[in-house]
């Protein structure tokens, strides 16, 4: 299960300086916890598999997005202010995406709990409850934590000691919490949940992720549920061409980016950009740039690099 806060990479890079945790408790049930300063500006995407995703924010004017359409920004003014939870329901794979600007500081829980999981802990009413509330993917539920439970988030996300006693307390937090959401759930409407997007929206969202480009006509209409005739049809509309030369021209503006800035020969980049044969690749090259890719990667890349003499 991926985790929405943490970036090791971007740790590595330096680009914050703090703590984030990732604990894995009972079988299920991720704690993530962050107290961080960006010492940079800052964005992560990410796939998340199906969950209940908490998201308890401390202290932080940090975006977070979560499947293009939950956005979650929370700065508290005081301690004395309550904390306020989100409950967001992934029903199948999505992204989660975060956003900060350079010196500002985060400080949050999340806390991930798998489908199976919940599975586990929701039988009769609470079943009918949760699914009433969670009726869809990225449904959504915000409410008020009480303040011994507020005090409990404050003293966990300050406290990095990986103890027996620690590990506990972490827990009773999580269980807390989850039966605070039930209950609340007893007693207020589903604040919020997600409209329908246009097709045109979802076409457009689709078409960001990188495996759209091994994928056929008919495997992306069925992702999109539609026919492929539709799919085609809303293509022309929203790219002003058909979806096959959108994304025949996609792979070479994405190739000539490598040959601008990475040491790959021309026959390298016909292959990246899905041509067997590089006299083909240099001709719709020349159509689409208005010159062949060895003016835009020097005289080093001859196109015939690899081939024998």
């Amino acid at each position: 299960m991926d985790s929405v806060v943490k970036d090791t990479s971007a740790r590595q890079r330096g680009l914050f300086t703090g703590r984030v945790e990732n604990l894995k408790m009972q079988q299920g049930i991720l704690f993530h916890n962050k107290d961080i300063v960006h010492k940079a500006d800052f964005a992560t995407q990410r796939q998340l598999t199906p969950q209940l995703i908490i998201a308890i924010p401390l202290e932080s004017k940090a975006l977070m997005t979560y499947g293009d359409v939950h956005r979650l920004r929370s700065c508290r003014y005081h301690r004395s202010d309550p904390i306020q939870a989100t409950a967001i329901f992934y029903a199948r794979p999505d992204s989660v995406q975060g956003a900060a600007k350079a010196h500002v500081r985060s400080r949050s829980i999340v806390l991930s709990l798998s489908t199976e999981w919940l599975d586990k802990q929701l039988s009769g009413a609470k079943r009918q409850g949760f699914e009433r509330s969670f009726c869809q993917h990225l449904s959504r539920f915000d409410w008020s934590l009480p303040p011994h439970l507020g005090q409990m988030a404050e003293v966990l996300n300050l406290t990095n000691s990986h103890n027996q006693a620690e590990a506990l307390m972490r827990e009773a937090f999580t269980l807390a919490v989850w039966e605070n959401l039930l209950l609340n759930m007893k007693h207020q409407p589903l604040l919020s949940e997600p409209q329908p997007k246009p097709q045109s929206t979802r076409l457009k969202i689709f078409l960001r992720q990188k495996q759209v480009d091994e994928m056929s006509l008919v495997e992306m209409a069925s992702e999109l549920g539609m026919s492929v005739s539709t799919l085609q049809r809303i293509a022309r509309k929203e790219l002003g061409m058909s979806l096959q030369r959108y994304l025949r021209e996609r792979k070479l503006h994405q190739t000539k980016i490598l040959l601008e800035q990475e040491a790959i020969s021309i026959q390298q980049a016909a292959l990246m950009a899905g041509y067997q044969h590089t006299a083909n690749f240099i001709t719709a090259f020349g159509k689409l740039f208005g010159g062949p890719p060895s003016q835009v990667c020097g005289v080093t890349n001859n196109p015939h690099d690899g081939q024998p003499e």
